[in-house]
Order: structure tokens, then C-alpha cells, then sequence
């Protein structure tokens, strides 16, 4: 009796708060600067202390974090986000927000603290290697509605009202104004290989990916969809046609040992796959974390860019402002230095 007259209330209130809550979500103006191969010629991926001054205006896409404070303690607002894509003389830049999808991260809005005593069903262990990150099994319904909602109950409306840690991420990225996302984790499927197997591991993820970029689509239409890693997706019928680039962390160095060359197998596999994309005239944006003023970065960028893709340099921790496109371009031209 007692979760039935709940109910009723609950009813009732979302009925007289109806007009009040942001429901349904309004549609957002669409976008319409082009986003395909050849009109990439720089980006930068920084995720902490960002000046937005200090972006090169060169830079034609940038990623940043919508949910980490810049480095002068405001959020990205509309307005911010605005400023960021404005470049004097030149066609706005493509902003995007990362998120990551394959992981969990307890400095999110989402997170409840007693999901340490007591994990939900689709949270699995922690990240050694990044502390407060957690494996997620991204194909569980639950995880997916803190990630995006594309069929709210009106129960789950009110809730979103009431408490804005329910609203999914997708769409504090879409109010906020970004032109897109950048998912991370989208290679989370190798972690559970053993329990969903290969096929379903990835079949999943590639859903999931699909799924966020429908909604997305539905309130903004164009909004771009750019996968980090998981370039084994490429190879699943429809996934390169619903994604507008493809982003890829370690293609020649790194991939194992922080610095120490990628083997010529690895390289070759992953090149490949990313070629997909590529002949499908998507971007292909490549960050290698080798450290400024390491003597191999000029032939890495001269490598990259000689397959068609955009180079980048940039520390692991993500936390400095992207180098100008200049330099970058410099250092593929100049004959590395044969160490002594």
C-alpha cells in the first residue's frame, strides 16, 4: 500500500512539476561545420588546466574534460565552450568533450560513495594503473543509463529533476554546448573477453557506442562521435558509417612500456584497421605521449602524417596546452638524430 500511494505522489508531482522540469529535452541547434579527412590539419587533446587563450588558433579540434574545472576554476558553460570554438579569421573550431565509456571514475557526477562497500552488479574492479577508475561491464543496462537514457520513464524524469546526479552524462555534454564526444575505453572489451567472449564483448560495446550516438543525434543533429582506441571495431559491418572520426593513443610508441617502440606487427594490425576509417575520408587523430625534446618525435610525426593521419604530441597526465601545429609539422620534416 504504503509503495503504491508513493507512487500516486510521485505521479502527481511529476504531473504539476511537468512544465518546470527540462523534459523532454529540448532540441539543440545542429552543426554544421564539415568534420572529414583533410580538414584536420592539428588538434590537441588537453583534459586539465586548460587556458583557453592559449590554444594555438591553429588547432582545429580540441578535447577537453566538460566535467573538470579549468585552470582558472570555472566549468564549461555554453557560453565558455563558444569562446573555445571561436578562432579570429578562421571557421570555428570542433570542440569535443571526453567521456569515458568502458570505465567508471569516482570523480564523476554519478558516482555514490557506497559503491565501495557495496558494487552494483556492473562495476567490476579497480584500475592499478589509474587510481579511481573502474572496469565497467558496459553492456549492463544500469551503467549504460548513467551514460545515456534514450527511453526515460516518468518516474526516471522526476528522479533527473530532483536529483541531477541521474541525469546521464550524454546529456550535461549535449546542454553544455560541446560539438561532440570523445570516448575513452571504447578497447574496454579485451578486459572481458573470458566472461561475454570476443564476439559478444565487442558486438556490445559496439551497441553501446551506436546507442549514444543515436540519442546524441536526436537533440543535436551532426553531433560527432569520435572513439579513442578499439580500432578492432572498424571491422564490424556499420561501425565505421556511424562514427565521424576515430582517435588512436600509441600507434608507434608506448603501447606496452611507456617510451620503448611498438613491434612492427602491432603497428602494422592497428594501421590497417585505422585505414578503414580513413579511406572511408573519416580523420584519424594520433596522440603519442613522447616527451618534448625526445630526438624520435620528428620521424613518429613525419610516419603519421605519411599515412595520413594527424599527429600529436602530448604528456600522458593530458595536462599542458596543445603545441602549435607549426612546430609539430617542423619536427616531421627535420631528420631525427641517430642517438650516439
Amino acid at each position: 500500500m504504503r509503495k503504491l500511494m508513493a507512487i500516486v505522489l510521485l505521479l502527481a508531482a511529476s504531473a504539476t512539476l511537468g512544465a518546470q522540469m527540462p523534459w523532454p529535452r529540448p532540441l539543440l541547434p545542429a552543426r554544421t561545420t564539415a568534420f572529414k579527412a583533410g580538414d584536420v590539419s592539428a588538434w590537441g587533446l588537453q583534459l586539465q588546466n586548460v587556458l583557453p587563450l592559449a590554444i594555438p588558433p591553429a588547432v582545429d579540434v580540441i578535447v577537453v574534460d566538460y566535467a573538470r574545472e579549468t585552470a582558472n576554476g570555472r566549468g564549461w558553460t555554453p557560453e565558455r565552450v563558444d569562446a573555445l570554438r571561436h578562432r579570429d579569421g578562421a571557421k570555428d573550431r570542433i570542440v569535443l568533450s571526453y567521456l569515458s565509456i568502458g570505465e567508471a571514475e569516482s570523480y564523476r557526477h554519478y558516482w555514490r560513495p557506497s559503491w565501495l562497500a557495496k558494487p552494483p552488479a556492473w562495476l567490476g574492479a579497480e584500475n592499478t594503473a589509474w587510481k579511481g577508475n573502474y572496469a565497467v561491464r558496459y553492456w549492463h543496462p544500469s551503467w549504460q543509463r548513467r551514460i545515456v537514457a534514450p527511453k526515460p520513464t516518468v518516474l526516471s524524469r522526476l528522479a533527473q529533476w530532483l536529483a541531477p546526479d541521474r541525469t546521464p552524462f550524454i546529456d550535461h555534454i549535449l546542454d553544455a554546448g560541446f560539438d561532440g564526444v570523445y570516448l575513452d575505453r571504447v578497447d574496454a572489451f579485451d578486459d572481458w573477453d573470458k566472461e561475454r567472449g570476443e564476439t559478444a564483448a565487442r558486438s556490445d560495446m559496439a551497441a553501446f557506442v551506436r546507442t549514444i550516438a543515436d540519442y546524441a543525434r536526436s537533440r543535436r543533429p551532426g553531433f560527432l562521435i569520435v572513439p579513442q582506441n578499439g580500432e578492432e571495431l572498424l571491422e564490424l559491418p556499420g561501425y565505421v558509417d556511424g562514427i565521424d572520426a576515430v582517435a588512436k593513443e600509441d600507434l608507434l610508441y608506448g603501447a606496452g612500456t611507456d617510451g620503448v617502440a611498438n613491434d612492427a606487427d602491432t603497428v602494422t594490425v592497428s594501421t590497417e584497421l585505422l585505414d578503414r576509417a580513413r579511406s572511408a575520408g573519416k580523420p584519424v587523430l594520433v596522440v603519442e605521449y613522447l616527451a618534448n625534446g625526445d630526438q624520435r618525435r620528428a620521424a613518429a610525426a613525419s610516419a603519421i602524417a605519411k599515412r595520413g593521419y594527424v599527429p600529436l604530441f602530448a604528456t600522458r597526465a593530458l595536462d599542458q596546452t596543445p603545441e602549435s601545429p607549426a612546430r609539430t609539422s617542423a619536427a616531421s620534416r627535420i631528420a631525427p638524430v641517430a642517438p650516439r
